[in-house]
């Protein structure tokens, strides 16, 4: 240790700590320039030695303290334990305390209150702000000094986020990004490190240089390995980081028991706690990837991941998730995501079919969040032009071509997996694409401006291809009750859910065509009656994990039943 001037030195006798072990309360060991536990907790930035530390400014106008609540919320436990690690990607101050109403927002004639309120033309949507979205967003810097630090303090529990994504795709089947495009980097990543040692200085310099300087070069012959060399290992960009702060928050909210997590091998928070720092975090890194005017695929998959991660945390009324998509949706135009690729054009097999894969849950989604808020879609079909991805489980995407060819000659003429049995995740991705796609004409329908006689042969058409769609799907991917004998708890909720979305939409089409003539109220309560049908074989179901129902219950409950329920009852 270097020698400590007299003005390091206590009345006591004894060193000064720094400032950052001095505020978080820990034992100093006094190193200069900086101490060795500012260097391990990634806060070598911030480690300085005040003279005075106790030495108070000149008395200036103070504004009023905030008064804590007697009780915090679990979103105080985020800042808790962040503060005490150092410096959160959580935004603090006075504005957390803060819960205030936000500016209506209009909702449409298919939105989910709409039933409730059929003699009313436009309706509002005002919902109250928490500290959900102050922990999502943050005061930035123009060089981001204190949010580097602290994502690079996130990253040493790389092991913890390689278990909870791992776990995240065994689980779930409504994954849209493959498994090994995920999973493969992140286990080269952490080989990378467990080798060449925890790079202890300019981690975050090197993240940012890599994705600031070098561009994401995709050619016709690259192999997955070179694929995955871009962005990982000495190439680490942010946009993978954020992707695997977003995939650990995804596997946090979905883990079947709810288990205290900790990102210093001290503190321990909770399950939702987590997933909202995984959010503040993944959310920091994107607004590095901005700052850069990054646009790739690997910005594409965070920008989806992000977005799915703080809609389960602030719900899809949130204004702020329905801007976040309209930011996804920008990067898949500028990316051409919407348009089909020429076949001479340089794009490997495997990515060629992520982005099909991509595009059809990010259109799927569009028609969801446009049906559920009566708002006109972002991705209208009518610019775009991309095919069903293939029906292929995701590990044969990064097969040889010689195994690759061999798979894809077992599936059918419209490119359906019906040998293997079950639902794959391209299997979710293609029925859900499919109805999409009819939503968009029931929204046509509904929100259009169509003339009076266009508007009778639309709703007839469309009408007729509701009837038909399940005609071009194979029997084994038909939801029926049996279909909870056959398939586990998970797979048999996924049918559910996808079943559900085509009966609502042609529920959907029931009302349009109720109200232009009263003699179609019959099929209106048909239709209702099934929704409630399927709902009903979802409660029956006894057997199923707790983290299952919670998963899933939103879904049958707030955008399926209460306007079926409205014409009931």
């Amino acid at each position: 240790m270097k020698n400590i001037s007299g003005d390091m030195v206590r009345k006591n006798g004894k060193p000064v700590s720094c400032e950052p072990c001095r505020i978080s309360k820990i034992r100093c060991d006094h190193q200069q320039p900086t101490c060795r536990r500012c260097d391990i907790r990634g806060l070598s930035s911030k480690c300085y030695y005040h003279p005075a530390p106790l030495t108070r400014p000149r008395k200036k106008t103070r504004a009023p303290r905030s008064v804590s609540p007697a009780n915090p919320s679990r979103e105080d436990e985020v800042f808790d334990a962040s503060s005490s690690r150092g410096d959160s990607i959580a935004p603090t101050g006075p504005q957390m305390g803060v819960t205030s109403a936000s500016q209506p927002t209009y909702l449409g004639s298919t939105s989910f209150m709409s039933a409730f309120d059929q003699g009313q033309q436009d309706m509002c949507l005002s919902t109250p702000k928490t500290a959900h979205a102050s922990t999502l967003r943050k005061a930035w810097s123009a060089d981001f000094t204190h949010v580097f630090p602290r994502l690079v303090q996130l990253l040493r529990s790389l092991r913890l986020y390689e278990d909870l994504v791992t776990d995240k795709y065994y689980r779930s089947s409504f994954t849209v990004i493959p498994a090994p495009l995920v999973l493969t980097p992140l286990r080269l990543l952490r080989n990378h490190w467990d080798r060449e040692r925890w790079p202890h200085e300019g981690l975050g310099s090197r993240i940012t240089q890599n994705t600031a300087t070098q561009l994401i070069k995709v050619e016709a012959n690259m192999t997955t390995d070179q694929f995955y060399h871009l962005f990982t290992g000495p190439n680490l960009r942010w946009e993978f980081v954020g992707i695997i702060f977003a995939m650990a928050g995804l596997g946090a909210s979905v883990s079947p028991s709810s288990p205290l997590f900790s990102l210093n091998g001290k503190d321990e928070i909770s399950s939702d706690a987590f997933a909202m720092e995984m959010a503040a975090a993944s959310h920091a890194c994107l607004e590095i990837c901005r700052q850069y005017d990054s646009v790739n695929d690997l910005v594409v998959w965070l920008n989806y991941a992000y977005f799915v991660l703080a809609s389960n945390i602030m719900g899809e009324t949130s204004h702020q998730i329905y801007t976040q998509f309209g930011d996804l949706v920008s990067c898949i135009h500028a990316m051409g995501l919407h348009r089909p690729h020429s076949p001479e054009s340089s794009i490997p097999f495997f990515l060629s079919q992520t982005r099909k894969r991509v595009f059809a849950a990010s259109y799927r989604t569009d028609k969801n969040l446009a049906t559920f808020l009566g708002r006109p879609p972002r991705l209208p079909y009518h610019y775009c032009d991309v095919g069903l991805p293939l029906d292929l489980d995701d590990y044969s995407l990064v097969l040889d071509n010689l195994s690759l060819d061999k798979a894809v000659r077992q599936l059918t003429s419209d490119g359906w997996g019906t040998c293997n049995g079950g639902l794959r995740p391209a299997t979710v991705i293609r029925l859900r694409y499919m109805i999409a796609r009819l939503r968009e004409q029931v929204m046509e329908l509904s929100l259009g401006r169509g003339s009076v006689g266009s508007r009778q042969n639309e709703l007839h058409i469309t009408y007729q291809e509701c009837k038909r769609l399940w005609d071009k799907v194979p029997n084994e991917f038909h939801y029926s009750k049996h279909t909870w004998e056959v398939l586990g708890p998970h797979l048999s909720i996924i049918s559910l859910v996808i079943h559900l979305e085509y009966l609502y939409t042609v529920f959907q089409v029931e009302r349009i065509r109720c109200s232009e003539s009263p003699d179609a109220m019959t099929d209106l309560l048909d239709s209702a009656m099934q929704i409630v049908s399927v709902v009903t074989d979802f409660t029956r179901q006894r057997d199923q994990e707790g983290s299952i129902r919670e998963q899933y219950t939103w879904i049958v409950s707030h955008c399926n039943l209460f306007p079926c329920l409205s014409h009931i009852l």
